[in-house]
């Protein structure tokens, strides 16, 4: 991989890290307070077990994705831009949509009694989540879903470097955006809201929602609920 492959990287990182501190900051504060999904007067993750639990599992995706890049990116990835838009749109939504349903069916198992109990219960402790709480998430749920989205590429590969990039992008905002309990009336933000109110349902009533990306997951499969309004 080039330096300007790390360097587009490292520059997505600072960007979900900025993204992150933003969200979390409106989310909390009187001025967004009107765009707020929902909020809870009582709160049961202590600061302290929050910045442990976030920091460590940031660490461990740092590892998954060093593990990719030293094992993995010499198979699954090409350098620089495919040589069509078309190949690089096939390859982006290829990936991506191959990620989303695996991770529709490793969600969906994670609600299985024991799994929810012993696993994803650490991340629904968080009823009413902000940005930051996106990553709280018991290891091995964590493994689990980047799991999903590298096996995905290393189904498909090889694909663009630029790919994986956009692929990274995509995930890693989605991700921070879903859990950010915020919707904007604005039509600009339709795609955002259409994640946080969606993402609201799953973790207020669990059984629904389990898609990470795309919808049509839970609709093809009988999950679906309609988004909550603000």
């Amino acid at each position: 991989m080039t330096t300007t492959f790390f360097t587009i990287w490292g520059i997505i990182f600072a960007f979900d890290g900025a993204l992150i501190a933003f969200l979390t900051w409106a989310a909390t504060s009187d001025r967004f307070a009107k765009y707020r999904i929902r909020s809870s007067a009582t709160y049961v993750i202590k600061p302290a077990r929050k910045r442990i639990n976030t920091m460590l599992n940031n660490v461990l995706s740092l590892c998954i994705f060093a593990f990719f890049v030293v094992y993995m990116a010499e198979r699954a990835l090409y350098e620089g831009w495919p040589a069509h838009f078309t190949t690089l749109l096939g390859e982006v939504l290829g990936v991506l949509m191959l990620y989303d349903v695996m991770y529709y069916f490793f969600h969906r198992a994670m609600h299985h009694r024991k799994l929810m109990k012993y696993v994803h219960k650490i991340h629904h402790q968080v009823r009413y989540p902000l940005a930051d709480e996106s990553i709280y998430l018991h290891p091995a749920e964590n493994i689990g879903g980047l799991g999903c989205l590298l096996l995905a590429i290393w189904i498909l590969a090889p694909i663009s470097a630029m790919s994986f990039l956009i692929i990274f992008f995509i995930h890693s905002a989605a991700n921070i955006i879903v859990h950010s309990n915020l919707a904007f009336p604005h039509p600009a933000f339709r795609l955002f809201n259409f994640w946080t109110r969606a993402h609201d349902v799953h973790h207020f009533e669990v059984k629904h929602n389990y898609a990470s990306i795309f919808p049509f997951w839970d609709q093809l499969f009988g999950t679906s609920k309609p988004r909550s309004t603000p």
